[in-house]
């Protein structure tokens, strides 16, 4: 009697997971038709900068490193696209924004706040061989823009 009650406990678990699976992925597609470029939009929560993203850069060459950087980040998502951002950091190209100025310059790209300030924040935030070696490509091009605009 009980395992008969266990079974069938089982079997309405599977149905219910299969039905939670199945809604996540139409949020999913929802989502993506609502904007599908780099994901949602930023929530309405957040405030408004108090300096905007292109103040943080640290060079004169700033419209070449704020170019360069939508380059890289528009149509990324997530942790991806905040690589770019610590790849600025750390060449020294940029003062590390608050999130809501990043978030305001690259809507919808970042993903959350506390994934913002983890990645872009931590050293040894990212261990994958790829993303290291994106990493340093991207901080090597960024040095590159500043010499030049320094000369």
């Amino acid at each position: 009697m009980v395992l008969e009650r266990l079974e069938k406990q089982s079997a309405q678990m599977e149905r219910l997971e299969a039905k939670v699976d199945e809604l996540v992925e139409k949020v999913g597609r929802i989502e993506w038709s609502v904007m599908p470029g780099c994901g949602l939009p930023a929530k309405t929560k957040d405030t408004k900068p108090t300096r905007p993203f292109a103040d943080y850069i640290r060079v004169p060459a700033k419209a070449e490193v704020l170019a360069k950087l939508h380059e890289w980040i528009d149509g990324r998502q997530r942790v991806k696209a905040i690589l770019y951002i610590k790849a600025a950091v750390e060449a020294r190209v940029l003062e590390k924004p608050p999130f809501v100025a990043a978030d305001a310059e690259f809507p919808g790209c970042l993903g959350s706040k506390s994934l913002y300030y983890v990645y872009a924040g931590e050293p040894m935030a990212y261990n994958d061989e790829e993303d290291l070696e994106e990493l340093r490509r991207a901080k090597t091009a960024l040095e590159e823009i500043a010499g030049q605009g320094r000369q």
